[in-house]
């Protein structure tokens, strides 16, 4: 989930049943968006894979105008010929129940386990670590030994919102990796503006060997360099905020910190957008991404580092693969 967006529904965090998960009466409204042709993101044909994206919510927020009523059609019309896969992300308690509260529909984590181009993570985020009880864990965990599901999370440190206490973070952060290992799951981790708790903790719980996933990189490059020295399979995610000019540290370490065979390609979509895709528009502007649109974050990429996007593109699709075995 974005480090710049505070996405949440209602919880509540005393539920022993499905019936009693509060929601809203309606879902977020949707809002007025144009999308990309797959012509405008089919500039390589070198397969990738999404590493991390939330397609549940990008069905949730297209408006009807796109007809895009399942995974499938929003692959067939809205991706580009060279998309291989995805990990979709199911992060906040109200995913790990929604089986059985959204049966049959996009939402519910079945069917996307169902999707033949979707694997799943699941793991409380931090946004949510003051509902994590044992009620939110055992679903968690009925998600996470699906043989769909490749890794744990996303998980970790946000103490730029502070939607939850700071202790109760670390408390719950500790709580899952420990979940991760039992179950010789990989790691996502989510780290906004928590750099020395977050070395902290993984430091201390982690196996140095583990595998971690870094998702959506926005912090100093000096933190980059210090997990990626001592966790030898360790990956940085990038996203579309590379493409923004606002994003000195992501871009400095694509410049000078993370080599290729560490980094991984991810959308984090419906956020992130890629910037080209809304350059010199005033109107008609992309609001909502999704994972057709990787290789213009693989493009900037490139650019940064002065070398061919399908280079950028096949070495990601091998991290990919060290990583979660997909």
């Amino acid at each position: 989930m974005s480090n710049n967006q505070n996405y949440n529904r209602n919880y509540n965090a005393s539920s022993s049943s499905p019936q009693q998960v509060q929601r809203s009466n309606e879902w977020p409204k949707k809002s007025n968006t144009s999308l990309p042709s797959k012509e405008q993101l089919s500039i390589s044909e070198v397969p990738y894979v999404d590493s991390h994206t939330h397609l549940h919510y990008v069905l949730e927020r297209l408006p009807d105008v796109f007809n895009v009523t399942s995974y499938e059609i929003l692959k067939r019309d809205h991706f580009p010929s060279n998309f291989e896969s995805c990990i979709n992300v199911l992060c906040d308690p109200l995913s790990f129940t929604s089986n059985e509260i959204f049966p049959n529909t996009f939402m519910d984590w079945q069917v996307m386990a169902k999707t033949s181009f979707m694997y799943l993570a699941a793991g409380v985020h931090p946004h949510n670590a003051k509902d994590y009880n044992d009620y939110v864990e055992n679903n968690m965990m009925s998600i996470l030994k699906h043989p769909k599901c490749v890794a744990l999370g996303e998980i970790g440190l946000d103490y730029h919102y502070k939607n939850s206490p700071k202790d109760i973070q670390k408390r719950v952060l500790i709580k899952q990796i420990d979940k991760a290992i039992e179950l010789e799951k990989p790691l996502v981790i989510h780290t906004r503006e928590a750099e020395e708790d977050t070395w902290e903790i993984l430091s201390n719980h982690v196996p140095k060997e583990w595998k971690i996933h870094v998702h959506c990189f926005t912090d100093s490059p000096q933190f980059a360099k210090k997990l990626l020295d001592h966790f030898p399979n360790l990956y940085i995610g990038i996203t579309g905020v590379v493409t923004f000019g606002s994003a000195k540290n992501t871009q400095n370490i694509i410049k000078c910190i993370v080599p290729l065979n560490r980094i991984l390609l991810e959308t984090d979509a419906p956020y992130m957008i890629p910037s080209k895709l809304n350059r010199n528009k005033k109107s008609n502007k992309v609001t909502i991404c999704h994972s057709g649109m990787i290789p213009l974050v693989a493009e900037k990429i490139a650019q940064l580092k002065g070398i061919e996007l399908d280079e950028v593109m096949r070495h990601a699709r091998e991290n990919t693969r060290n990583m979660y075995g997909i």
